[in-house]
């Protein structure tokens, strides 16, 4: 690093330093008032959130519980209602009745907008209902023992009572039902939307009456009617004998459930409802969910069973010994991956049924990111206030800086240059600084240093050099044929070096180059140089590696890299298909390229032990053809052939 850039950093880092530390200290100390708030938040919040939670499932649980009695108490009205009638003679005249089927024909029926359905394709309607009496339906084995129309008369003697009990649960009750043995059943309020195969027998409510001989709650269903979920009290009807005669059912839905304080929906801010179940497996799952605006629509849209995960076993224990009404508050449940607040109320007493309420964690990271991004701001604004000032404080500093280093800096930076071409191999090279001061002298004091290393440099490069030399004769006694060989290279590539004008320097690297280029030969296994015959693939390979040796022998050489890149380079071919890297064109050094060709030369028309050298004129013939193969300089060649061809009058 310069001089100048030391002295601008100095600078930089005296003016810059109090305002840094000043900032960074600001920053941090708002970081922490951060983390404080975000921390305190969240634990607020997220407290905030679980009592909110708390209070709402426990309002459903105190609803539902009441609901329930309630329900009860009309289903027994209801029962004891159905069996007078049941065991009384129908009336002497006929009453109207409405069966289900013909129920869109009567003109009693309204759509009422209290009971949306929404079909597969997505389109809302309107259930159609009859509120003056109940609608019949006749199962496929309907009156098989000829008492239909007995059956019908009898039940319409109750539908005034029927109607009344009713309208007495009407704000909390969906449908009452009733169904008897020989496959009559009712339903009030009256509507239609029954399947064509309904049969009331094989209905859960109805099974279930029939199965306990006593008044009940069927687990959660999805209303074939509204796609409301519901849960069902049910009773069976027993004559004065004990005879099973059928069963009654109230529905009792979800929304009422949920609406039943207020008609403001208290429930708007809690972010999901759903619907859990205990699977066969004993594991409970998500088998609907709804927006709480949405609580009204179809819930079997919701068609997915989702997992619950990450729930205690402790957890899932206690929700399964609750009873109807009663609440739970589990927290970090993640269902289709995201985390929950989860509340639940049991549904029915056999803990296989829960209402949950669900508020993701989103909803208390939302508050915490409100809080903090106030202080985020403040930081921000803490921060733009530092950059504003350090920055001024870096344009004065870069001024005084340039104007110091003009006036102080100069020469030491022409100095440092001197010093980094001395370092380089440029030992001609002198500072140029006169001055009579400490500057001064420390530029004459390197000055003489300089020559003094040029002086030695020489030497050393003399030393080596010598060295060299020593080597490549140590190389013609071990190899005979190279020691004929690099001289001959060497004529050849000078010849060529002297037609193409380089100068005389150029000259003189180019002939201790080729002289020597063959010098990695040294490292090679006299069995493999001195071969008689030609070298197999293994063997070839090694012989490859002498261009790497020679280029290793010549690198000290620093001045002179010309040196080693023409022992390293002088087998790469012009099209990268040479070795030992695969250089190609222009990469590889033109002193290279030129001792490439004359070596190839030599090659081709020398003897070896193996072989006679092949005539001048064919080996003209050979490079004339193969010119434009790639292995050489295309203008080096076709400017060796000229001359080879004026030299040999071939």
């Amino acid at each position: 690093m310069s001089i100048r850039i030391q002295q601008l950093f100095l600078l930089l880092g005296i003016a810059l330093l109090p305002v840094l530390l000043s900032g960074w200290q600001s920053l941090r100390q708002i970081d922490a008032m951060a983390s404080a708030i975000a921390t305190s938040t969240r634990a607020a919040e997220l407290e905030r959130e679980q009592h909110y939670m708390r209070e709402k499932v426990a309002d459903i649980g105190t609803s539902l519980r009441l609901i329930s009695a309630a329900t009860e108490r009309f289903l027994d009205q209801q029962a004891r209602l159905l069996v007078q009638a049941l065991e009384t003679p129908p009336p002497s005249q006929a009453a109207e009745i409405i069966l289900s089927r013909e129920l869109a024909e009567h003109p009693g029926t309204v759509d009422d907008r209290r009971f949306e359905r929404r079909a597969k394709a997505g389109e809302s309607r309107w259930v159609r209902v009859n509120y003056e009496g109940p609608a019949y339906l006749l199962a496929d084995s309907a009156c098989s023992a000829g008492n239909c129309e007995d059956s019908l008369q009898k039940l319409e003697t109750a539908a005034p009572q029927l109607k009344q009990i009713y309208e007495s649960s009407e704000q909390f009750s969906l449908w009452h039902y009733a169904g008897l043995e020989n496959g009559v059943s009712m339903v009030y309020p009256a509507h239609g939307d029954y399947p064509t195969d309904y049969d009331p027998r094989q209905r859960p409510w109805y099974r279930s009456a029939q199965t306990r001989g006593a008044p009940g709650w069927v687990p959660l269903t999805i209303d074939a009617s509204t796609g409301q979920p519901v849960i069902t009290a049910t009773a069976p009807l027993l004559a004065a004998d004990g005879r099973f005669l059928g069963a009654t059912a109230i529905d009792l839905p979800l929304r009422q459930l949920l609406t039943f304080h207020s008609s403001a929906a208290p429930w708007l801010n809690v972010a999901r409802l759903a619907l859990l179940n205990r699977q066969e497996d004993g594991e409970i799952r998500v088998i609907a969910m709804k927006e709480p605006m949405d609580i009204s629509s179809d819930w079997r849209s919701e068609g997915q069973t989702l997992r619950l995960t990450g729930v205690p076993q402790p957890r899932i224990e206690q929700a399964e010994k609750l009873k109807r009404g009663e609440s739970l508050l589990i927290d970090d449940v993640t269902i289709a991956n995201t985390p929950y607040i989860v509340a639940i109320t049991a549904l029915n007493n056999t803990s296989t049924n829960w209402l949950a309420l669900l508020s993701p964690h989103s909803a208390t990271e939302a508050a915490v990111a409100a809080a903090v991004a106030v202080v985020e701001a403040e930081r921000q604004q803490t921060l733009r206030n530092y950059a504003v000032g350090a920055a001024l404080l870096i344009v004065v500093v870069v001024l005084l800086a340039l104007y110091f280093s003009r006036r102080v800096t100069a020469p030491l930076i022409r100095m440092s240059e001197t010093a980094e071409e001395l370092a380089t191999g440029k030992l001609g090279s002198r500072t140029g600084v006169k001055r009579r001061d400490e500057i001064g002298t420390l530029s004459s004091s390197i000055d003489r240093m300089a020559d003094s290393i040029e002086q030695l440099q020489l030497e050393q490069e003399k030393a080596y050099r010598d060295m060299i030399m020593s080597l490549h004769r140590a190389l013609e006694k071990k190899d005979a044929y190279t020691a004929g060989h690099s001289g001959r290279v060497t004529r050849t590539a000078l010849k060529l070096g002297q037609r193409i004008g380089l100068d005389e320097k150029t000259l003189e690297i180019l002939r201790f180059g080729a002289l020597t280029h063959d010098l990695g030969k040294i490292g090679i296994a006299d069995a493999i140089l001195n071969k008689p015959a030609e070298l197999d693939d293994a063997e070839y390979k090694i012989m490859q590696q002498h261009p790497t040796f020679s280029r290793t022998i010549m690198k000290p050489l620093i001045r002179f890299a010309e040196y080693a890149e023409i022992a390293g380079s002088h087998h790469e071919h012009w099209d990268g298909s040479g070795y030992p890297d695969g250089l190609k064109g222009e990469e590889i050094h033109l002193l290279a390229r030129i001792v490439a060709i004359a070596d190839a030369w030599d090659s081709m028309v020398g003897d070896r032990i193996y072989r006679k050298g092949m005539p001048v004129t064919k080996a003209l013939e050979i490079l004339d053809r193969e010119k434009d193969d790639g292995q050489f300089d295309p203008t080096l060649i076709r400017e060796f052939v000229v001359m080879m061809r004026e030299e040999h009058r071939a």
